[in-house]
């Protein structure tokens, strides 16, 4: 489903590109200037190579392309252009990023666990467990399993002993549970630290998301120490009809990738833990769900 949403993106790109091509090469045809030639000149290039959808194969072409919707167009309808240029390498995956570029304050004799490995576990983890190794609409990735001892659990009711593990990870897990409360009291009980990760409003918005009805129940906020998760309302719970998750992913550059690679903070709240979690719970009518302090 995504590669077809991101061709259909790319597509739109070209055929954008093409429709302003041909509007400035008309009017460059009926200008009588000589020096007013360059789009006549290019559009049948383009256009025989968007026919046979060759136009990633010849980046010289899309450069010029570029260069002349940029040269004949206002500055303030710049951003609306699309780049043409294929990216050397797909924007990172928020695990990814997690694996390959944060750093990690945990020894090299440290027992890890991941909580929520799902199919991108986090490659210092010494175990991994998931609440649904199988098929779920929590997950639209394949759940990946390897070498590393595997566990099968509830989060909110872990199978192991106190401060069992030095460190425990997790990442993308609360959004989905009933009681993430309960989930954050059994990390505190059975790791001495740990690293979760919890997407923003503003991430579930831009990527629409706010449209899958058994995914997200919380969107996340961080204040000094105090981790909050509110709960989406049915209100909000709508189709947003937007197409940012398509440019993320697309093998196109677009503004918004630079946007999102510039400031993942904005989409994905970031909270390290050493003894305990600090954090508030707040249910869809704006009362408190949970606290650290105990239930309401």
């Amino acid at each position: 489903m995504l590669s077809k949403l991101v061709k259909k993106f790319e597509r739109a790109q070209v055929s954008l590109a093409s429709l302003l091509l041909r509007r400035i090469a008309r009017a460059q045809a009926t200008s009588g200037k000589a020096s007013d030639n360059v789009a006549l000149k290019l559009y049948p290039n383009w256009n025989d190579l968007v026919a046979s959808s060759g136009t990633r194969s010849d980046p010289e072409l899309r450069a010029a392309a570029r260069t002349l919707l940029l040269g004949q167009l206002p500055a303030e309808a710049w951003s609306l252009i699309p780049s043409l240029e294929v990216r050397a390498a797909p924007v990172m995956s928020t695990w990814t990023y997690q694996n390959e570029a944060m750093t990690w304050d945990i020894g090299q004799g440290d027992l890890v666990l991941d909580v929520g490995s799902g199919g991108w576990p986090f490659k210092r983890a010494n175990h991994l467990a998931d609440k649904f190794p199988e098929e779920t609409s929590h997950r639209v990735e394949t759940m990946v399993r390897d070498e590393r001892p595997f566990f099968e659990v509830d989060l909110e009711k872990l199978p192991f002993e106190d401060r069992a593990y030095d460190f425990v990870f997790c990442s993308h897990v609360l959004e989905h549970l009933d009681n993430p409360g309960q989930a954050m009291r059994e990390l505190m009980r059975v790791a001495r630290r740990g690293y979760i990760e919890v997407p923003t409003r503003l991430s579930d918005v831009m990527f629409n998301f706010t449209r899958l009805q058994n995914h997200h129940r919380w969107h996340s906020l961080r204040q000094g120490n105090t981790l909050l998760l509110i709960e989406w309302n049915e209100r909000e719970r709508r189709e947003l009809g937007n197409q940012f998750f398509t440019a993320l992913h697309s093998e196109y550059s677009n503004n918004f990738q630079d946007f999102f690679e510039r400031n993942r903070d904005l989409f994905f709240t970031s909270y390290s833990w050493d003894e305990k979690i600090e954090f508030l719970i707040i249910d869809k009518d704006g009362r408190e769900f949970d606290s650290s302090y105990g239930s309401s």
